[in-house]
């Protein structure tokens, strides 16, 4: 068994395949200590491939498998959730971007990268953790870093969420509360019963209402990312 430092949690990782111990291993520890630990079964990658949208090479559905039972157990008792968004750390706080698969939010992190250089840190480019702790929503880098494998194995408390819209014209709109957690659900697991679903709408709750979300419409320039800074020195 493996051991992998992921949220600020020690996770055990029984896995069948050597692909999964490669793909993880920026967040091996050398460690005794496991808060949780996560054991594939052939019915745990059975079922992801079930479900998947697309083929993905068979490796693949291991670590979806992984994922999702890590998440399950962090909504149940850590106080945490997964988000799909892109995510990077600026001035010391955690920049993010959601909003539906193909709508560009790789894109805008790269403009971030690309216009403010050594002053942002990717945190994570697909699947990082959310997790509220001591009054705060940090969110963490995860092995889940999207096709570009962009990610770093850091934490950073989160400043803005912005969910991206394609436009001609760069604006930011503030969010309601009850579009926020609406938009915020389509990006995250559903869990599979009442009890967790409760904690996840509360989590998300108290989230809209300590975090500034906003509605980003953008285009693809370095105006894209002022608009977004703009906004940030009202918060």
């Amino acid at each position: 068994m493996e051991i992998y430092r992921i949220a600020d949690l020690n996770i055990g990782v029984e896995s069948k395949n050597d692909f999964t111990k490669k793909y993880m291993k920026d967040y091996l520890v050398n460690d005794t200590k496991v808060d949780f630990t996560v054991t594939t079964t052939d019915d745990m990658i059975n079922y992801e491939k079930s479900i998947a949208i697309e083929k993905v090479p068979e490796p693949y559905y291991e670590l979806t498998a992984i994922l999702r039972s890590i998440c399950r157990t962090i909504l149940d008792e850590y106080n945490g959730f997964f988000l799909h968004c892109s995510c990077l750390k600026y001035e010391d706080k955690a920049i993010v971007f959601t909003a539906k698969s193909g709508t560009g939010k790789s894109t805008h992190a790269r403009l971030w990268r690309e216009l403010l250089a050594d002053k942002v840190t990717m945190i994570n480019d697909d699947k990082p953790i959310v997790r509220f702790i001591d009054g705060e929503f940090i969110i963490y880098g995860t092995p889940w870093n999207g096709k570009h494998s962009l990610s770093n194995n850091i934490k950073a408390p989160i400043k803005a969420i912005y969910y991206l819209h394609q436009a001609d014209e760069n604006k930011v709109e503030k969010c309601d509360p009850i579009s926020s957690i609406s938009k915020l659900l389509s990006q995250t697991i559903i869990p599979d019963n009442n009890e967790c679903m409760n904690k996840l709408l509360t989590m998300l709750e108290n989230l809209v209402t300590q975090i500034p979300m906003f509605d980003l419409y953008c285009n693809i320039s370095e105006d894209a990312v002022n608009t977004v800074l703009n906004s940030l020195n009202e918060i």
